[in-house]
This record gives C-alpha cells, structure tokens and sequence, in this order.
C-alpha cells in the first residue's frame, strides 16, 4: 500500500529539526548614578545594566519588564553569558508562557563581593537606586508599560532577597515576583552571630584580612549595609559583636537593628498590608543548600505569610540552590517566568 500524502507530510516533518526560536537582542546600557555616588566605601556610581529586547522588538509597542537581580560575586553579563537567559526568555515568549517582555538585570556589582541591598547613604542607597533611578531609566528609554502591573521581579539567592524586598516595600511600583532560592528571610536553626569570625572582623583593617573566613566577609557586607557608620573607617560600620577591652561582647542594639534591617521576616509584620497588594508572590528552595539554615529560613517564611494571610506559591525541590533553575527546563522556564506571565500586563 503507497502511503498517504498525508503520512508523508508527516513523516518529513518529524524528520526534519525544529524551526528556530526567534531571538533577541542584549544590549548594555550604561550610566552615572547620583544615588550610589553618596556612598562612602568605595563604590562606584558607574553602572552597567544589562538589557534584554524580544524578537520583533518596536518602539511602537509597548513591553512589560522583568527585572531579574543576579547574586553575590555575579553580573549582569553573567547572567545572560553564562546562564542563558536571553534564550530561556526567547522560549518562553514563544512557548506564550510570557508575552514579549523587556528584561533588565541591574549592577549590583562593587569592589567587594557585591552588595547585601541595604538603603544606607554611607554603603549605597540601592533600594532607591533600583526604584527612583533605573526604573525610570528604563521608562523614559524603552517603550514600557509604565505602571506596576508592567513590571515584574525575580533573582537568585541575595539577588531573590532583594527581589522580595523591593516588592515588600514597593508595590506601587512592582506588581509580582517570583524569587529563586532567597536567603535573609529567616536565619534557620543556628545563632545568627555563631558563624562569623568576630575577632578577625574586630582586628581587620581590609577585606584582604577578612579572605579567610566567607561568613566574616558576608557579615562585614551585612554591616556596612544596615549598622553604617561613617565614623569608623576602614569599613565605616558597626558589628554585631565587638571586641571591648579584648573581651568580645554582643551589642545589644547593634544586633537588633541589623536583623530588623535585614531579615526579611523580621519586617514582614510591617509590610504585610504591601505584600497582600501583590497580583503573584511566589519563591522556591533547594533542600539539598549546603547550609541548611536556608532551607529552615524559607519554609518558616512560607508559614509566617500563611499566618498573615498572604496569598503565595511556594515550593520546596530536591536540588540546591543553584543546579535547577537555569536551562531550558530549568526553574526560571518552567515555574518562574509561567508565573510572572499571570499577571505582566501589555
């Protein structure tokens, strides 16, 4: 029996490579900042912030933006260069899982190891950077939809904190977000001051004394950002634990202002009208975080905004913090950008 035109259609098709998914275009974009140039350790005000345009790409249309915040000791270009992110959002866009979207990746890079996202003057009003400066920047040069329902939040691990935290504070200006493996939303099972060295961070007179100990670094990151001091070089900061008359001793105050500052649900409580304001919330972890205080921090987040009422996805996956949410079928493709999608209007 000959075969059918129609088998053979479809055999022909089966047998050729799928059509290519169109593509967009990165471009960097690059400007002074007058926020961050108020800071006082070292920052640079000159920021390089990478920007993604779909396929088809007009300015006579107008886009939602996703803004994706990458994690300490990233970039922006890494982020596209290394994890792909053009190609998931061109899949996405083309799956209809997102409809055409600008994506911005802020620099939140510096002469350290990054930034901890704090809102001081001494240490970079990133918060205010990120809000009133480059949210701005992006409406006056891109045709965007200029409201908050047109732009969403996302990130990884300090970079999810942070994604979190502009949508706690700011959701007149940001309508959804979904953050990947965040950290800071709790502190887990252990004193949040047993991991740092306190004598080493007491004694250092530079970041190179501060090498050996990643925690010493994270936590002097901590400071600067949320106990600045402008009267203490060379880290212009306050800790957590001090050394007095060689004995070292946990301040009182020092320690309560950093963990209202920084800890996500230590500011819940006054955010939670905010968060309710939200058209989508939602985060995800891996159990397998080498640091099983991550683990803990998230899945007490999810209950304290179950106890606050607010509505939330969030999941807990067998991988870790990083290994599953990049690729084509990794997290940022199948659960992340899907759930932005929900909400990003055009």
């Amino acid at each position: 029996m000959k075969p059918t035109l129609a088998i053979l259609i479809t055999l022909i098709a089966l047998l050729l490579p799928p059509p290519a998914v169109a593509a967009g275009k990165v471009e960097s974009l690059e400007f002074e900042s007058a926020v961050l140039a108020e800071n006082i350790i070292g920052i640079s005000p000159h920021r390089r912030i990478m920007v993604y345009t779909p396929a088809n790409y007009t300015p006579s249309a107008r886009y939602p933006v996703i803004y994706y915040l990458h994690n300490l000791g990233w970039s922006g270009d890494r982020v596209f260069s290394v994890n792909k992110f053009n190609e998931v959002l061109d899949q996405a866009i083309e799956r209809g899982d997102i409809p055409p979207v600008i994506a911005v990746v802020p620099d939140l890079t510096t002469n350290t190891m990054g930034t901890m996202l704090g809102n001081a003057r001494e240490s970079g009003r990133w918060l205010d950077h990120i809000k009133n400066e480059l949210v701005p920047l992006i409406d006056a040069r891109y045709p965007t939809v200029k409201s908050a329902k047109g732009r969403a939040l996302s990130g990884d691990m300090l970079g999810a904190y942070g994604a979190l935290k502009l949508a706690m504070f700011y959701p007149d200006t940001f309508a959804s977000v979904y953050a990947l493996h965040p950290v800071a939303n709790g502190i887990g099972e252990v004193l949040m001051r047993s991991r740092p060295d306190w004598a080493q961070m007491n004694a250092a007179t530079s970041w190179d004394d501060l090498k050996s100990n990643v925690y010493s670094e994270v936590f002097m990151l901590m400071a600067q950002g949320y106990l600045p001091n402008p009267n203490k070089p060379p880290f212009y900061a306050d800790l957590m634990v001090e050394d007095i008359d060689g004995k070292l001793q946990v301040n009182v105050e020092h320690t309560r202002n950093l963990r209202r500052g920084f800890l996500l649900n230590e500011m819940l409580p006054d955010y939670a009208a905010n968060l309710k304001q939200l058209c989508a919330l939602g985060f995800d972890w891996g159990r397998m975080d080498p640091n099983p205080d991550h683990v803990y921090g998230n899945q007490d987040f999810t209950r304290l905004l179950a106890d606050y009422g607010i509505e939330h996805m969030a999941e807990e996956h067998g991988g870790g913090p990083w290994d599953r949410n990049w690729g084509l079928q990794g997290r940022m493709a199948e659960r992340a950008l899907p759930f932005l999608g929900k909400c990003l209007k055009t």
